[in-house]
């Protein structure tokens, strides 16, 4: 019951996230040829890291021996790794999905905070009954709230280390003789970005 309680929880935080971030009287659907490449060269490398986590995974389990995590989870592991090369590799390269990148970044991190919460107090709940560990073996019960909870954790981790060198990098280039003493500007090129004017 109370995973179905977490995974209700968290869809509706997602759903909650879309309406605060693509409102309707703004148009982020524009197409924006720099921000489509990041993209497909993000999802190519999620692809292929997902490719080989899941053959390394599958010959260690054949050749090797079963690891101490349930397949189901093992699986997961792998896709949420995917998933987070693609997410990361378009925070770094400023491929945010046609997201404000100024007033909705906060409410980003906050909903993404609550996810966390959520999960954090799942685990605790499997940790009290005991059923994380089973005779050596991480299961699916607590292991899922681990992964989801690290999965948050890196994305927050990175938003925040990205908008924290932005503002350095910004700061440099409005001191005299710094950084080529040039400019940032906020541009919207279908996508809202950061860019030297």
């Amino acid at each position: 019951m109370s995973d179905i309680f977490a995974f209700t929880a968290a869809f509706i935080a997602v759903q909650v996230f879309k309406i605060i971030m693509f409102k309707k009287d703004k148009d982020y659907s524009g197409y924006d040829e720099r921000q489509e490449l990041i993209r497909g060269r993000a999802f190519r490398y999620g692809f292929l890291t997902l490719a080989a986590l899941l053959a390394a995974a599958v010959l260690w389990e054949e050749c090797v021996g079963a690891l101490p995590i349930e397949f189901s989870l093992l699986m997961m592991a792998c896709l949420m790794v995917g998933c987070l090369v693609v997410i990361l590799y378009d925070i770094w390269q400023d491929a945010y999905w046609g997201i404000r990148q100024t007033s909705g970044s906060n409410a980003a991190i906050v909903l993404m905070v609550a996810v966390m919460v959520m999960q954090y107090l799942g685990f605790r709940g499997h940790a009290n009954a005991g059923d994380v560990i089973v005779d050596g073996v991480l299961t699916w019960d607590g292991g899922i709230y681990l992964l989801i909870f690290a999965f948050f954790a890196l994305i927050i981790v990175n938003l925040l280390l990205k908008a924290w060198m932005m503002k350095f990098y910004i700061d440099m280039r409005e001191r005299r003789g710094g950084m080529e003493n040039g400019k940032m500007k906020f541009a919207k090129n279908g996508v809202d970005r950061w860019e030297v004017c």
